[in-house]
């Protein structure tokens, strides 16, 4: 069972940041894409991006993604992030109402965006890194 704690330290690590590094990877062949992020309280992680980008044709054929989430450094010196794998895949129809919504909260420009599509990607893992917490470069399994 995941510790309370450490999952409200993520959430907060969530909310303080809006730009994450996604990865994934074709016929061997790794990319890496920066998009804007939002989140749920069960930490599905959601992007909108166009779907004819090269990591959402990734998506369509290879589900399977990387995240790094690390722009809030924090004090000066102390290294703090997210590391996370998981599962991708573009929001059906019938669910994306609902998770739009969460995404416009954070992003109300989105709408300005017709030819993006939502995505969600459900972690598998997720590991926080927080030098002030747990020490010089140890990262803690939150999920």
């Amino acid at each position: 069972m995941p510790d309370k704690k450490n999952l409200q330290k993520v959430l907060k690590y969530l909310k303080g940041n809006r730009l994450m590094t996604i990865g994934t990877s074709l016929k061997d062949r790794p990319w890496n894409a920066t998009v804007f992020f939002a989140f749920d309280k069960d930490f599905n992680i959601l992007f909108f991006s166009r779907e004819d980008t090269r990591h959402c044709q990734n998506i369509k054929i290879n589900k399977y993604v990387s995240v790094a989430i690390n722009q809030d450094w924090g004090k000066s010196g102390l290294i703090k992030g997210l590391q996370m794998i998981g599962i991708a895949s573009k929001i059906p129809e019938k669910q994306r109402a609902k998770f739009y919504s969460l995404y416009c909260a954070r992003f109300p420009w989105a709408a300005e965006f017709p030819d993006h599509a939502l995505y969600i990607i459900k972690p598998a893992e997720i590991h926080y890194i927080d030098q002030k917490f747990f020490g010089h470069f140890h990262r803690v399994r939150i999920l």
